[in-house]
């Protein structure tokens, strides 16, 4: 753009990208929404006026080429990212492609490397590494409050993800095929294990797990369509960490949503549960710790500098991505590298095919650690 702003084109306007990206991104003065990109020529229009953008499309390729878009965020269904994040690098643009990055690994490290060639910013959508309570919690442990760290424990139910007992709404039944790249392993549990990994300072270097799906014939609602599902609805993972942590996890629909996170340590323990019931990448968080033996446990307030805007000037689930935005445009005025990027995303993707490859054969998998 000419202007100080950078102008941002958003592909997959009417989903994900209206409910999250477009309130994100009008509550920051660094960015400008350019133009919006549809399926459909109504929706395209309605969104374009509703929010007050100047341009709509129903044809990605026509968004990718206004010269005024320095930034394409692409928020469309898995299957459809490796294209439109190849076209946009192909035109010289920045990138922000939501999680999962791409449908495999392979996939993934392609278009990483074909951003890398172009010498653009790209940023992989995974908003927990800029939640304020996350990185409090990362800071205190790099800090050692806690001393050594022996042990993460985690319990997270999901009732709506994804399906509601045994039904589903048509829009989101793509998510009961494991081919489409978006389910509780990948979406869920990439979320998760990419926040607990970035706020301790460490990867992976053996898990095991298993994949199950609970939920086997799912009924579409609105048309009462039975779907069969192979996509994984229940996750649970042990594992150590390269500190030597100890990590066990259960991902599951549940009735009630529900996310607790215990982090113990030789000197006591921090607590982590939900505050708005939301998915982990988007939930605000209620901190607690104690220390010393026998002890009550004590609230966590997240100081005010982790916190880039306004809790109130967002919903919910736009507040991590506002903040990683916030994140971007302050990497690119001072020429840092902070935000989550591609590679990221593949290691990320890295570690679901360990997870992956240990459910179907039943054993540890040990995994290469980059240093």
């Amino acid at each position: 753009m000419s202007s100080d702003k950078i102008g941002v084109g958003i592909i997959g306007a009417s989903g994900w990208g209206k409910m999250a990206h477009i309130p994100a991104l009008q509550a920051l003065s660094e960015f400008e929404i350019i133009a919006v990109c549809t399926t459909r020529q109504k929706s395209a229009e309605e969104i374009a006026q509703s929010f007050g953008i100047n341009h709509f499309y129903t044809n990605p390729y026509d968004l990718v080429a206004n010269p005024d878009v320095d930034l394409v965020v692409i928020t469309v269904k898995v299957p459809d990212h490796n294209e439109l994040v190849r076209a946009a690098l192909d035109a010289g643009k920045h990138v922000y492609c939501e999680w999962p990055l791409a449908l495999n690994t392979a996939e993934a490290s392609d278009i990483f490397r074909l951003a890398t060639a172009k010498g653009v910013r790209h940023i992989t959508g995974l908003q927990a590494r800029a939640n304020p309570a996350i990185n409090y919690v990362k800071d205190l442990l790099s800090e050692d409050y806690l001393g050594k760290v022996l042990s993460i424990n985690v319990s997270y139910s999901m009732p709506g993800f994804p399906t509601k007992g045994s039904t589903i709404d048509q829009a989101h039944a793509y998510l009961l095929d494991k081919k489409n790249g978006a389910d509780q392993l990948t979406i869920t549990t990439g979320h998760l294990l990419d926040g607990i990994t970035y706020s301790m300072g460490s990867p992976f270097t053996k898990i095991s797990a298993s994949l199950e799906t609970q939920y086997k014939e799912i009924s579409v609602m609105e048309t009462g369509e039975v779907i069969q599902a192979n996509a994984p609805d229940y996750v649970a993972i042990n594992g150590v960490l390269k500190s030597g942590a100890l990590l066990s996890g259960q991902i599951r629909n549940s009735k009630i949503a529900g996310l607790s996170i215990e982090i113990i340590g030789a000197k006591g323990e921090i607590s982590m549960k939900s505050k708005d019931g939301l998915m982990f990448q988007w939930d605000a968080f209620n901190l607690q710790a104690v220390l010393g033996e026998n002890q009550a446990f004590q609230s966590l307030i997240v100081p005010s500098h982790y916190y880039y805007i306004n809790p109130q000037e967002v919903n919910p689930i736009s507040y991590n991505i506002a903040q990683l935005y916030t994140q971007f445009a302050n990497d690119l005025r001072k020429n840092t590298y902070t935000t989550p990027d591609f590679q990221t995303g593949c290691r990320l993707h890295y570690l679901l095919d360990q997870i992956i490859k240990s459910a179907e054969t039943g054993t540890v998998q040990y995994l290469t650690v980059e240093e």
